[in-house]
């Protein structure tokens, strides 16, 4: 075979490859997304649903974001056994579910919310809400606590959502005072283009019927503080 040919056919393979690896990598970087997330269910329960994710570009923080939500799945799934367990004794039908929900996903930030439902008898089930979100530019997880940092901060925000629930007394606790809204590090969230959504518990601020109440908070209420 010709040597220039030769050498031109192995040129054009070079380069293919190298175009394919490179979209490989490059997966989440073309669509600016911080992480592809995938459904995945603790010992094929489909009652316990979770996340893992996949084409982190650091890996470490890959690891790390998937190792909570097993270790949250974990949890879960104890909790699960003995709601079986509680309800042969006590004679009502258990039902525990676990959800997720991927609220932000655009580099350098990944916002999932993770939700437990659960019936223990009575009128009805409750459904608790955790927060898991990421920066991957600095490799950790982002509590409420490393965005609202001040005293001032936290009084600003508390402030907004005190008049934004005031304002709408038939789905927020009529007689709700400022002191009921607590922030703290396990204050629910995630982010948003605009700047944050807190997430707040049932009858945390607002009765059951009006379920877990979810405020935008444009980061101008506490980045001008």
């Amino acid at each position: 075979m010709n040597w220039k040919k030769t050498t031109a056919i192995y040129l054009s393979i070079f380069l293919v490859l190298f175009s394919v690896t490179g979209l490989a990598v490059n997966a989440n970087e073309s669509t600016g997304k911080t992480a592809t997330v995938q459904a995945e269910y603790y010992k094929n329960n489909e009652q316990l649903k979770y996340p893992q994710v996949s084409d982190v570009t650091d890996k470490k923080m890959e690891k790390r974001i998937n190792q909570d939500f097993t270790n949250y799945i974990k949890k879960a799934y104890k909790e699960y056994k003995e709601n079986e367990k509680q309800a042969e004794k006590h004679g009502f039908a258990a039902d525990f579910q676990t959800e997720f929900e991927v609220k932000y996903n655009q580099l350098p930030k990944l916002s999932i919310l993770m939700s437990k439902y659960i019936f223990s008898g009575g009128a009805h089930g409750n459904t608790t809400v955790e927060s898991f979100n990421y920066n991957v530019e600095t490799g950790k997880r982002v509590y409420l606590t490393d965005i609202l940092t001040t005293d001032e901060q936290i009084k600003a925000v508390t402030d907004y959502v005190w008049e934004y629930a005031i304002e709408r007394p038939e789905i927020f606790y009529p007689d709700l005072k400022k002191e009921d809204i607590q922030l703290g590090k396990q204050t629910a969230f995630y982010f948003n283009n605009q700047g944050i959504t807190l997430v707040f518990q049932q009858y945390e601020i607002a009765p059951y019927v009006s379920g877990n109440q979810e405020i935008v908070i444009p980061s101008e209420i506490y980045e001008e503080t």
